[in-house]
């Protein structure tokens, strides 16, 4: 099995640096041009199926990169980026000054700090790991995937699959505008290709 893992292309919210896990906001001309290079390189790749968070972001840019071929599209609400609650749409120097409390909490326990009115890291793991096994589970080897999704996301797909854990999180982090590549073999991991820029 082939996992190929695209970080969505560029929104605005992205480009302030704001915390917007479930806020459903559609990527930005520079991120629909992210996802037309993406496009080129993969209208030369056979996918059996693309697999997305249901937002916005992540089916924009799928649908481009698609670019109308009659391909499987499977919108899975468990693929989205962590769920920062009442921080949704801030700046973290601006959510620090109005939280410091929660904010000390998250940084000396940032694996069960649960975030005020979204969820823990620990559930965010866990509810992409659990969704990931069930995709893998349910998929013939032999398959090539697409899937479309969050930095976030795609870090924990990456720590699952690689025997990471929650440490591992954050030795990873997936930019827009390239592609990553994973191998499955009879329960065996392969790390073929991590953050690869399209050639032109």
């Amino acid at each position: 099995m082939k996992l190929y893992l695209v970080r969505h292309g560029q929104t605005d919210m992205n480009k302030e640096k704001l915390y917007y896990g479930w806020t459903d906001c559609p990527i930005n001309e520079q991120g629909r041009k992210q996802a037309r290079t993406l496009q080129r390189f993969f209208q030369n790749i056979k996918y059996d199926k693309i697999i997305t968070s249901d937002l916005k972001r992540s089916i924009e840019t799928a649908e481009i990169i698609n670019n109308g071929r009659k391909i499987p599209f499977e919108k899975r609400k468990n693929f989205r980026e962590l769920h920062f609650g009442s921080w949704e749409g801030g700046h973290y120097k601006i959510l620090k000054e109005k939280y410091p409390d929660e904010f000390t909490k998250w940084a000396k326990d940032w694996k069960t700090f649960t975030i005020p009115e979204g969820e823990s890291f620990q559930a965010f793991y866990q509810r992409v790991e659990k969704e990931l096994n069930c995709i893998i589970s349910q998929t013939p080897e032999d398959s090539t995937l697409l899937i479309v999704t969050h930095n976030g996301v795609m870090s924990v797909i990456l720590c699952a699959l690689l025997g990471a854990g929650f440490e591992g999180f954050w030795k990873f982090f997936l930019e827009q505008e390239t592609y990553s590549l994973v191998s499955i073999r009879k329960g065996n991991v392969l790390m073929e290709k991590l953050n690869c820029p399209i050639l032109e």
